[in-house]
């Protein structure tokens, strides 16, 4: 019995690796195949590059009329520029499909989000809201070291 058994683990050992041969695969083949399985995204080398906003402003179109002769419009903002390496993401986004109870879902697995690198804006004062009429500068915004972790998924099903 135990020469029986050793012959069988024996042969398991042997017929294992000529099983990894490549064959072609028939357009059958793959018609019948489903994403059962799920698919992943890998986003390990993505980064998303630097960001520039032009113009962000905030104003008031009839101005201040009980400030003393500001009776027109004026306007705040400024231009926004992120460092090369401002967004990351990495690690691995999934999808796949699954039901609980009564209801299938789309689940989306996301992945990993960094805010990193620098933000620097130079905040303007002027008469229009592309901050081009009459321009002054109140002076430059500098901002890093945001940290931001998000979790979880996303589904989506009907209702």
């Amino acid at each position: 019995m135990k020469k029986v058994l050793l012959f069988v683990l024996l042969a398991m050992f042997l017929v294992v690796p000529m099983s990894f041969a490549k064959t072609a695969i028939t357009e059958q083949d793959l018609s019948d195949v489903t994403a059962q399985e799920g698919v992943t995204i890998n986003f390990d080398c993505f980064t998303l590059g630097a960001i520039t906003i032009q113009v962000q402003s905030w104003g008031d179109a009839d101005g201040c009329a009980t400030c003393g002769g500001y009776t027109t419009a004026g306007w705040v903002g400024a231009s926004i520029t992120m460092s090369s390496d401002f967004v990351k993401l990495s690690g691995n986004m999934t999808i796949d499909v699954g039901t609980s109870g009564t209801r299938t879902a789309l689940i989306i697995g996301l992945p990993g989000l960094t805010l990193a690198g620098s933000i620097n804006q130079v905040v303007k004062l002027a008469s229009n809201n592309q901050l081009t009429t009459n321009p002054g500068t109140l002076g430059t915004s500098f901002m890093s070291g945001i940290s931001v972790s998000p979790t979880g998924y996303l589904m989506i099903f009907a209702h």
